[in-house]
This record gives C-alpha cells, structure tokens and sequence, in this order.
C-alpha cells in the first residue's frame, strides 16, 4: 500500500484534473481501545481500526467535500473526483481566497510512544479493573462509572499549494466518576490522568481519589442567596476560561454567533488574567507545530493581562478578515471539515497558594470542578454547582447542594483578584486556582 503522503497527494490530483482551483486531502490510519465502566462493573469493551480519506476541493470559492473509509489509491482518484464535482457545483464563494503555502515549522518530540501504540487491549481492561478495586476497598457503598482508553493514529495532509504534513501520535486516558451512598445522603466526584507517554501516564489511584473525594461530598447543605467570593479550582477555572478563550473563534464572530463579537483588541478580563498558548511542548495533549492546513504554530498570547489580543484564526475566517492565520486550523481524523481551536493553555501564576486564598475569606465558596461555560449567544452563565464547599472563616466548612451560580462570562472574569501560585498540570497545560469576587449565588433554603 502507498504511504499515507501518497494517497493524500493522489486525491489532491486527481480534484484538480477534474477541474478544482484548489484543493487539499487528509488521509488518517489509527487504532483505539475503549473500555466503559458502569455502576462498578466493566459494561463494555471496544477495539476499533478506523482509516479513511477526506478532500476538500474549491472551484470560484465554492467548497465541495467529499470521503471515504477505503484506504487505496482508487479510491483516493475517486474521492478527489467527487469533491471536485461537488464544488463546481456550488454558487461559489467570494470570501475564500486561497490555501495557506507551505511554510517552514518547528517538530514537536514525543508525540508517539511505542510503549502505548504496542499495548494489547487487556491491559486497558485491567486499568480500570483496578480502579474499581481501589474504589471498592475505599467504601463498597458506591457506583462507581468511568472509561479507560489508548488511542495510536499517522495522518497526512497534503494540499494544491504544495503543503506534505506527515504526523502520528499516541494518546492514553482514565477516568472516573465516583458516587457514595450513605442512606439517602450521596456524594460524587470527578477523577481523571491522560497523556502522550507512559512515562507520563498515572492510572493508579485514579479510582482512589474520585472515591475518596466523593466522601467529603457526604453532608451537603443548602447555603442560601448571596454574593460571596468564588475560589474556582484548576479545573473549574479551565472551564471558565477555556470556554471564554474558545468564544473567539472568528468563524462564530463572523456568523455573529458569539458573545466575543467587537471583543478584539479589548479589556475583558482582569488584568491578573494571562493565557498563553504553548504549542511546542515535548508530549504535550494539543502539542502541534502546524495546524491543520499547513500554517505553523507560535506561542501566542491568548489572553495578555485581561486584553483580548485577536480572534483565532484559520486560513478562510483569516483571509475574510483580511488579516494573517493565526494557525488555528483543526479537524478530526480524515473529516475534510476544518474548524478552529486552540492548543495547549497555560497561565500565568500569582504568589498565593489556593489554600492561602482560602484562608483569607470569611463566607464564600470554593468551587473544585464543573462545567462553568458561558451561552455562546450572550455569555450568560447559570451553572449548578456540582462539586463545591462552603468557605467559613477561611475553611472548607461542609459541601453544598442545590446550589447555583448566577452571572455572565465578563463579570465573572473581571471579578478576578488573585491567582494562585500552586496548579493542576496536565501534559502541555498549567492551569492555577483563582479567586473571583463578589458573585450572585443561589442555594435552596
């Protein structure tokens, strides 16, 4: 079989002959495991070969896409025909201009571990076998539901313009939900580890703390209606500020789809607030030196002292902008479909451990983890909280329940006054607590 360079530049030729003004073709090969964890018992186990090409062929603008799961030179010349076809018949499209040229970029190492790409499909099973042990021999009163998997993947991307991207990588992930039942009393918590290497993997003891955790959730109680301090923990804040970064893809302003629209280049966050993005760390989960169409990475700012820089950039929402790709392009797989997103996050630290943070509040809560995402449309936020304490006299006082918070994305962010100088770090992302004053907050009576 051709290498998977080759396929991609046969598809490319073959869109072109059949009448494409540009065209490009991603070809991927890649092997998973998964394995699904539910109500403490392994409930199913997956191994999956998935392999395919997709091309994207423009005649006058208009995009005609088209792909297939049959990995041959036949079907490339047929799934670059049929793109082509598709495009010309289209009304056209006066906003596109171009594909990116190829460019000189940086490799990122470490990407791919042989050591996960040769492990057999038992030893995922085994992964959480033991995490259900673990949780077990922490208290038998739980539901314990989760997943495990390992992921081994090459593409090639090859366009019109004379871009040859040849990648692999390797990806492993555990994680876990615990729920404990005391009677009618129920504490949950969320547990997790994922990286590129096996050297950086820790699957032991992922069951342990979730149950672990989930027990100090025992006991909730209601904290009544009030504005008080907000201490968000690293994954809480990555929730927040991830959704918030991810509001400035410039496809959703563009379509006037996002609460980030008239946003570039202003203050909307507190100016303790500094998000970069670090493209080229070794084994990093979003390491690329390249996006997705050619265009090389940089580290950038993402947000640079509560200042919105610019929007993120692939080369269409780029060249109807009128401005530079900022090398945002992202797809999955072999989906011709190319979207826009960014990389590895990391943000700049205060001098304050969280526990300092805490400490220094009367009545407030503290937030661990939780989906704190703003409505794309508005940035209106209202989020139950899941996982949070109540902060009495600088403590953790006792776990809260029916409870909610109630604001929008700018407030919240510019509320801001303190990160902490202690973090959670995933391979390629850093990512501190912070303190955020004066939020409404809604619990039952």
């Amino acid at each position: 079989m051709s290498s998977l360079v080759d396929i991609a530049q046969l598809a490319v030729q073959s869109a072109m002959k059949s009448g494409a003004e540009w065209a490009d073709a991603v070809v991927a090969s890649g092997r998973s495991v998964g394995v699904i964890v539910e109500n403490t018992s392994i409930r199913e186990c997956e191994v999956v070969r998935d392999y395919g090409i997709g091309v994207r062929a423009f005649f006058r603008g208009g995009m005609g896409a088209a792909t297939t799961t049959t990995l041959s030179e036949a079907a490339a010349r047929e799934v670059g025909q049929q793109a082509a076809d598709m495009a010309r018949a289209t009304h056209g499209d006066p906003d596109f201009r171009n594909l990116p040229e190829p460019q000189p970029y940086q490799e990122v190492p470490l990407l791919w571990d042989d050591a996960v790409a040769g492990l057999p499909a038992e030893q995922v099973v085994e992964w959480c076998q033991r995490g259900i042990e673990e949780a077990r021999e922490v208290t038998p009163d739980l539901a314990l539901s989760g997943d495990a998997g390992l992921g081994c993947g090459e593409r090639a991307i090859v366009s019109s313009t004379g871009v040859s991207l040849y990648t692999r990588s390797t990806e492993v992930s555990i994680s876990f939900m615990a729920v404990v039942m005391k009677g009618e009393d129920v504490g949950a918590y969320f547990e997790y580890d994922v990286a590129r290497q096996m050297a950086d993997f820790k699957p032991e003891g992922v069951g342990k703390i979730a149950t672990d955790q989930a027990l100090k959730f025992l006991g909730a109680k209601h904290v009544g209606k009030a504005r008080m301090p907000l201490v968000l923990g690293p994954m809480a804040a990555a929730s927040l500020i991830g959704s918030a970064i991810g509001a400035a893809n410039a496809e959703g302003i563009q379509r006037k789809r996002s609460f980030m629209i008239g946003k570039e280049g202003q203050q909307i966050a507190s100016p303790l607030l500094t998000v970069w993005e670090e493209p080229f760390v070794p084994g990093g989960l979003a390491s690329h030196g390249v996006d997705a169409e050619g265009t090389p990475k940089q580290r950038r700012a993402l947000l640079e002292k509560g200042v919105l820089p610019s929007y993120l950039h692939n080369s269409y929402t780029a060249n109807k902008a009128g401005v530079p790709s900022t090398g945002h392009a992202m797809r999955g797989g072999y989906s011709p479909a190319v979207g826009i997103g960014y990389g590895n996050a990391q943000m700049e630290r205060g001098d304050k451990t969280e526990a300092e943070l805490i400490a220094g509040i009367d009545e407030g809560l503290y937030v661990n983890s939780g989906g704190l995402q703003p409505e794309s449309a508005t940035g209106d936020i209202s989020a139950t909280v899941d996982f949070g304490f109540k902060i009495e006299k600088g403590q953790l006082a006792y776990p809260v329940k029916t409870t909610m918070i109630g604001s929008d994305v700018f407030e919240m962010l510019n509320n801001i006054t303190a990160v902490s100088s202690d973090y959670r770090e995933e391979p390629g992302t850093i990512v501190p607590s912070v303190l955020i004053d004066g939020i409404m907050v809604i619990g039952g009576a």
